[in-house]
């Protein structure tokens, strides 16, 4: 199974899946920038996106992301978008999981049960004090 990690410098930090990071990018997209992919959130959702943020840009890339958040935590848990390109498809959630978390945020954790902003955030942080890339590899 194809999973997705960060790297900064010899760091590494568990995403999970391609489609699950996938839909984190998707769901910025279309509910927090009005459907215009990079538009609000160019760091993010356009450098860091296609592979690497540069560590100049990580303190940037650190305010978008508690503006994302925030903008998670007001979104309700039926609002995700699973997959931009195609909108009809549905998140493989199990049946139940969205009645008992109260917004889109409590959605997003990695396979090591480490919410996604809390990887993200470390990664970003760990690359301006090292002073290395943030580069996305998928890994088998």
């Amino acid at each position: 199974m194809l999973r997705v990690f960060l790297w900064v410098d010899t760091k590494r930090y568990e995403v999970g899946s391609p489609s699950f990071f996938h839909c984190f990018f998707s769901t910025v997209a279309y509910r927090l920038e009005n459907d215009a992919w990079g538009s609000v959130y160019p760091r993010i959702m356009l450098d860091f996106y296609k592979g690497r943020l540069r560590y100049t840009d990580a303190p940037q890339a650190l305010s978008e992301l508690d503006a994302i958040q925030l903008g998670f935590e007001m979104m309700p848990p039926e609002d995700i978008i699973w997959d931009y390109d195609d909108l009809d498809r549905q998140p493989p959630w199990a049946d139940g999981v969205l009645e008992s978390v109260s917004c889109a945020a409590e959605c997003f954790f990695t396979p090591t049960e480490e919410h996604l902003f809390t990887v993200l955030r470390k990664a970003f942080t760990r690359s301006i004090e090292v002073r290395h890339d943030v580069r996305i590899h998928r890994m088998a």
